[in-house]
């Protein structure tokens, strides 16, 4: 019992990720909200290790778009976040500001800040305790451990900030997570850890043009760098999308500075406003028995009001996957 705890205590204090980081922008960097001239709905859904007995699963929707009003962009999201079958739950709603301002002819900086309710829930009444079990007859025994019907519920608010700077063909951009620290323990005090991420990259255009309603039939590659690092724990991955409209592939490198985790491919398909991707993390650590993950992305690319003129800003030249 005493190994699942410490298991499931170590996991919470890292935050879960996705591997098609750019599907779950708001997630990455609330600076993000608002990136592009049209509202969208994305959602995502991540099966980790399905191998294993009670793996971890990740689901999320959000909703974004730019306002011409507020000089920048709204955004909001909700987050469900399942480890060890239902044992630890995890449920995050926030809202996200982001204000953009001009700083030269084709170059702009996003400064955002989000705010998070979070919930917390740990059951324990699935788990099995060591004293059950005989060692010849079996689990036959009922548990004297005292947590055995409890059901643990912790709230905390919890905030963020972010920053891009971007023209027509690259991006900076980095993010604070966990800002003061909340304290997430069910029993006592165990402050979450910060997460600091950077991110960068770009687009090369091999060829680009518009028709009379500026959707873009393009072929392009896009290199991407992404390092975050919270608590003891460094991550560092990139990797290169190649687009040749409708179809999107990319391939990415996931890994510490001590030992690599994944290699992880990937598959798009764009159709009018509606874009699908699926990836798969090939697990190269030593977790290999885990299957990896699978992640799949749905986008709605909704169509933008009549007061919502098209072309007024320039949208950040980072994947949609």
């Amino acid at each position: 019992m005493s190994a699942i705890l410490l298991f499931i205590n170590s996991l919470s204090a890292q935050d879960m990720h996705y591997s098609q980081q750019f599907s779950n922008p708001l997630y990455l960097n609330p600076a993000f909200a608002g990136i592009r001239e049209c509202p969208n709905i994305g959602i995502s859904y991540r099966n980790q290790w399905p191998n294993f007995s009670g793996g971890f699963s990740l689901a999320s929707i959000y909703y974004d778009q730019h306002i011409n009003a507020i000089h920048g962009g709204l955004g909001a999201m909700v987050l469900a976040d399942v480890q060890g079958g239902g044992v630890y739950v995890n449920i995050k709603a926030g809202v996200t500001y982001s204000y953009r301002f001009k700083v030269g002819q084709k170059t702009y900086i996003r400064l955002a800040a989000s705010a998070a309710y979070v919930n917390r829930r740990a059951d324990w009444r699935n788990l099995t305790f060591a004293d059950q079990f005989d060692p010849q007859l079996g689990i036959v025994r009922q548990t004297e451990e005292s947590m055995v019907n409890t059901l643990h519920n912790k709230h905390f608010a919890d905030f963020a900030a972010g920053a891009l700077f971007y023209g027509e063909n690259f991006y900076v951009g980095a993010s604070v997570d966990h800002i003061g620290r909340p304290n997430e323990a069910f029993v006592g005090v165990q402050r979450m850890p910060i997460k600091v991420s950077i991110q960068a990259g770009g687009v090369i255009y091999f060829t680009k043009t518009y028709n009379r309603k500026r959707s873009e039939d393009e072929m392009s590659l896009s290199p991407n760098i992404l390092f975050t690092m919270q608590d003891k724990t460094e991550e560092l991955s990139y990797g290169l999308y190649f687009t040749y409209r409708p179809i999107v592939i990319g391939a990415w490198l996931r890994h510490s500075f001590n030992n690599i985790d994944a290699v992880v491919g990937m598959i798009g398909f764009t159709h009018n406003f509606i874009q699908i991707a699926y990836s798969y993390d090939a697990t190269v650590s030593r977790l290999k028995g885990g299957g990896g993950a699978h992640e799949v992305s749905l986008l709605f690319k909704l169509p933008c009001k009549s007061a919502q003129k098209r072309g007024r800003i320039t949208s950040v030249p980072c994947p949609s996957f």
